[in-house]
């Protein structure tokens, strides 16, 4: 299989007004002219999106269930009763797990975390963790970031449990018999925003509890670097509330009283100050991550909520070294995915892959990079005593948790939301699930959607130079992420020379740009294989964001490929001899 080409979409504004609000606001007219593109057409409205609103959070209390909820969390603090915060595995999960429970703990609660393996107990509630946290004398469990999926296992539980549920996943037609339900996405539901993440949910939910104590202010911001933290892990929208949970967590980071938090981002080599979205997305969630996927989750809610910062030290050191396990474990099942897609006749509609010994918990990162490299709805399945788990990703013009349900008569477990999604089914129903998905993805995509497309915010002319003072305008924008991209950039015509391949993996592109009197080093992660296509001093398009590098104490301007077109001309085809050069380069 081949890179797929992938569509530029050039955006255009109005330049005339950009400049006008940008003498308002007093800014560059290159940030007014990307708000101009992304909806907002005046000078308040921009001002609230850049600088942030007096009012930015919703009454919690317009959440469903929100009431109940916390009036039996009260009932709960004040006895004295044992309380199980039970989360999920991933990032969004463990920082909503630690976030509640260190709030309980605040309040004097008996609280105690619960995550479940995944490897041996799978996603969400569990027959078998709920009976033994009741037995333990648990009264109360509240889910974050999970749950809502878990009908049967709430049924199931033991009677002396009340089970308040939080979470953010897509809505079952059937909803678990629990004792509150909190989730914007029900549908009698009438709270505004709809795109909060697990964390998020937790976040309004420690909000309402302290709304209910005397003289506290209704705006809590306690601990909203753990928000931060798992909105920007979990991919949910970066506007409205989650802009802001995420905007005053990356501040309080730098002076976050969290001990495992300094722990983990001095592991990990994230700056002290100036934290922004990327270095969670790169830096923190991947080894938060990497001990869910690998060994036990548990160990990540314990780093995050200590006060010990000897533990907190050994506990980051571990994290470094499962993501470094992590990563290995990647690369070999990235190796084994594509060599069973060369043996694959024809695939146009979705790739479905299974193997035995594919560690479940890293296909879904697998997953997702070849969803990026082919643009096709992707399911990842390990086998395992006659048992197929799989992690699932999309194409944005596929809503993957609708194409699963359809196939739900197959499936044992199943569970997420429009764009990830893992499933459960015997091993001997797979090569039928595969024929049906692979058939629902045929049904509901046209040609079109397999095409990917990559949005361009400004063409520059040949002349511009992007600077240093530009980049610290355009980190205005921050926090950025879904549905608030980082801007994209192109040069028409640029000139690329000395391109090679970098990386202890060899696997990222390296290449120097010149365009005008300018001349710029270009990098384009994992896409070292493009360099037999290319040439010396080829002509090209180039998409990309710029970026600052700081290099021997030299601070320049960095561009980070996107997207390249090769532009052809008579010298170009005699140097491509074999007309590889029709071939479009370049995926993000």
């Amino acid at each position: 299989m081949m890179h797929k080409e992938r569509i530029w979409d050039i955006k255009e504004y109005n330049s005339q007004k950009a400049d006008y609000l940008a003498e308002e606001l007093n800014i560059s007219p290159m940030v007014t002219g990307i708000l101009l593109e992304r909806g907002m057409q005046d000078a308040a409205s921009m001002r609230d999106f850049l600088y942030g609103s007096a009012t930015p959070f919703h009454d919690p209390f317009l959440l469903k269930d929100m009431q109940r909820s916390v009036e039996r969390i009260e009932r709960a603090l004040a006895a004295g009763e044992q309380i199980t915060v039970y989360g999920d595995y991933d990032v969004d999960g463990i920082s909503a797990s630690s976030l509640l429970y260190l709030y309980l703990k605040q309040r004097g609660g008996k609280v105690a975390t619960y995550i479940p393996q995944r490897k041996s107990e799978g996603y969400g509630l569990n027959d078998e963790a709920l009976k033994n946290i009741a037995e333990k004398g648990t009264t109360l469990v509240i889910t974050v970031d999970c749950g809502i999926s878990g009908l049967r296992e709430v049924a199931n539980a033991p009677k002396s449990l009340d089970i308040i549920i939080t979470d953010h996943h897509t809505v079952p037609e059937i909803l678990p018999p629990a004792y509150a339900i909190i989730n914007a996405k029900q549908r009698d539901c009438g709270y505004p925003f709809k795109h909060l993440s697990g964390v998020g949910i937790a976040f309004k939910l420690c909000q309402a509890l302290e709304q209910r104590e005397p003289g506290r202010l209704p705006e809590w911001q306690g601990l909203t670097e753990l928000a931060a933290l798992g909105t920007v892990a979990d991919i949910v929208p970066l506007v409205g509330e989650n802009r802001e949970l995420v905007r005053r967590g990356l501040k309080a980071m730098e002076t976050t009283e969290l001990v495992g938090l300094r722990a983990l981002i001095k592991a990990s080599g994230c700056p002290a100050t100036g934290i922004a979205s990327d270095n969670i997305g790169f830096g923190l969630a991947p080894r938060l991550n990497a001990v869910g996927r690998l060994e036990h989750a548990q160990l990540a809610v314990e780093l995050l909520v200590t006060d010990d910062s000897v533990k907190a030290e050994q506990i980051a050191a571990e994290l470094n070294r499962e993501n470094t396990l992590r990563q290995e474990i990647s690369r070999q099942i990235m190796e084994e995915a594509e060599a069973q897609l060369a043996q694959e006749k024809h695939i146009d509609t979705a790739i479905v892959l299974a193997s035995e010994g594919w560690h479940q918990g890293v296909i879904g990162i697998v997953a997702s990079r070849l969803v990026d490299k082919y643009h096709l709805p992707t399911i990842l399945i390990s086998l395992n005593n006659g048992v197929a788990k799989g992690s699932c990703r999309s194409i944005p013009a596929l809503n993957l948790y609708e194409a699963i349900d359809a196939e739900r008569d197959l499936l044992t477990q199943y569970g997420g939301h429009h764009q990830a999604a893992g499933l459960t089914l015997p091993a001997e129903l797979l090569p039928e699930f595969k024929r049906r998905f692979r058939e629902y993805v045929a049904q509901k995509l046209c040609p079109e959607d397999y095409l990917p497309h990559q949005a361009i915010d400004c063409v520059l002319s040949g002349s511009s130079e992007i600077s240093i003072r530009d980049l610290e305008q355009l980190a205005l924008l921050e926090p950025c992420g879904c549905e608030n991209q980082a801007p994209v950039f192109a040069f028409r015509q640029a000139l690329l020379h000395n391109q090679r391949a970098m990386g202890k993996e060899r696997n990222h592109l390296q290449f120097v740009l010149d365009k005008g009197y300018n001349s710029y080093r270009g990098l384009m992660w994992n896409n070292a294989d493009l360099l037999p296509y290319m040439f010396e001093n080829m002509v090209a398009d180039v998409a990309f964001q710029p970026k600052i590098n700081v290099w021997n104490n030299e601070t320049s301007v960095q561009l980070q490929a996107v997207s390249i077109h090769q532009q052809v001309t008579l010298g170009d085809m005699r140097q491509a001899a074999d007309d590889k050069w029709r071939l479009l380069l370049g995926l993000a």
